[in-house]
């Protein structure tokens, strides 16, 4: 059975945007490597029946689950190694992911030779990863530009914060250097809109 077949109930209502696996997977991974499979264990503790269930079975990079279950996932990690700076674990999740997506199964999105050859292929690398979402990029100068994602049908917190995680960990592996993404997110009266300012430090002695 397709472990994303069965959602948790509160998936079932309404379009949903959907993740692939291998965004869940590499939260999974650097949990498992960088704190050991006990901790793993108290994270899964922490979740609904349902949500743990598809967990513990096999996560497939591929698959798409719910957004909003990865956006639990992250919480519950939260909750675990530092409840007092939510935002802080979510945006390393996101370097994590992109440490491990960018470097092995999408490392094609890193083929360039600065951060705008993977900015510029944001729509593409978005697509790999989301279900529904408009993505574009605006190229503001050098060294900073406008990552903007517009109608998914599903946002979280979570998500938008390891968002801007992944793309800074992408502009270094790229060499950008002193990465910085900021990330503002607009969800009422009709608009829903994420925006994400990036930019990066010019090479010693460059312009």
């Amino acid at each position: 059975m397709n472990p994303a077949a069965n959602p948790s109930a509160n998936d079932l209502a309404g379009k949903q945007t959907m993740v692939k696996g291998a965004s869940i997977l590499a939260r999974i991974e650097h949990i498992q490597k960088t704190h050991g499979d006990d901790i793993l264990a108290a994270v899964l503790a922490t979740m609904a029946p349902a949500d743990r269930a598809i967990l513990e079975a096999r996560v497939l990079p591929a698959t798409p689950y719910p957004l909003t279950l990865n956006g639990r996932l992250d919480e519950a990690i939260a909750q675990v190694l530092d409840p007092n700076h939510p935002h802080a674990v979510f945006h390393e999740l996101g370097r994590a992911s992109a440490e491990r997506n960018l470097t092995s199964v999408h490392r094609i999105f890193t083929r360039g030779t600065a951060p705008h050859d993977l900015l510029e292929n944001f729509p593409s690398v978005r697509r790999t990863y989301y279900s529904d979402g408009e993505a574009s990029y605006e190229r503001t100068d050098e060294h900073h530009g406008v990552l903007h994602v517009v109608g998914a049908s599903s946002h979280t917190s979570p998500d938008c914060l390891s968002t801007a995680g992944y793309f800074e960990r992408g502009i270094e592996l790229l060499g950008g250097k002193g990465a910085s993404v900021m990330v503002q997110c607009r969800r009422d009266a009709g608009h829903r809109e994420c925006v994400f300012t990036c930019s990066w430090q010019p090479e010693a002695g460059g312009s």
